[in-house]
């Protein structure tokens, strides 16, 4: 966790052996100052997030581009008692709440459903994405699949239409099937993947390693998650 109540303020540990407790299960938080990573909460007792994952400066930098208020907010599925802590929820409590999810590690199919399932019940999901080359997180082949020669204007916005260029299409293919929006952070730049509705909107489904990108402003994405401005699947 990078962020915690302390005293009454939502903040990163300050201090090497700071405490205090977790919002969501009320166990011990120990703060982390480690040299070469961020400053962050650890559970004493393991996190009670299952689906929590190491973070660094990319979430950091993500999650700070959102008031505090917004950021890790814990929820829990009245039916089964499953608790999760969401990345960035914007809008809580009401119709336009949205959930942002960060993802820079790889992640299963099977998790993905997990998480799209557990936060769409009340919430409109984003995920971004961070395409990279860590180990072998395609980011190679992402960018040598990046082509904007075969696009298509919908709803005024342009989407090209690509080939994936890399040996295997199972990541690209992952994220076609995803149920929420999905958007890739590939070096500093933004694009919107087409879903089921705008891909049929511009000759889809495609077939296996082909897809459909948007790219778009920073500011332009942040504006969706808001839900001031936003790309109709």
């Amino acid at each position: 966790m990078l962020y915690a109540w302390v005293n009454g303020t939502k903040r990163a540990p300050i201090a090497k052996g700071e405490t205090t407790a977790c919002p969501d299960c009320g166990g011990t938080l120990t703060s982390v100052m480690p040299v070469e990573n961020v400053p962050h909460w650890r559970h004493k007792a393991g996190d009670c997030d299952p689906w929590s994952e190491p973070e660094g400066p990319w979430h950091l930098g993500w999650k700070e581009k959102f008031d505090v208020s917004c950021r890790e907010i814990g929820l829990r599925d009245a039916a089964t008692g499953d608790r999760h802590r969401a990345d960035i929820l914007c809008g809580a409590g009401t119709i336009r709440a949205t959930i942002l999810e960060l993802q820079h590690s790889s992640i299963s199919e099977e998790e993905r459903i997990q998480r799209e399932t557990f936060y769409r019940q009340s919430h409109r999901m984003f995920w971004l994405v961070h395409i990279h080359n860590e180990n072998a997180f395609h980011g190679y082949s992402f960018g040598f699949s990046l082509d904007f020669s075969n696009s298509h204007t919908v709803d005024g916005h342009q989407f090209a239409i690509m080939r994936w260029s890399g040996r295997s299409k199972q990541f690209i293919e992952k994220w076609k099937r995803a149920e929420a929006h999905v958007f890739f952070d590939y070096q500093g730049h933004i694009f919107y993947l087409a879903g089921e509705g705008v891909s049929r909107r511009i000759g889809g489904p495609f077939k296996k390693g082909m897809f459909a990108l948007c790219h778009l402003k920073t500011d332009d994405f942040l504006r969706a998650v808001h839900w001031s401005d936003t790309i109709h699947p």
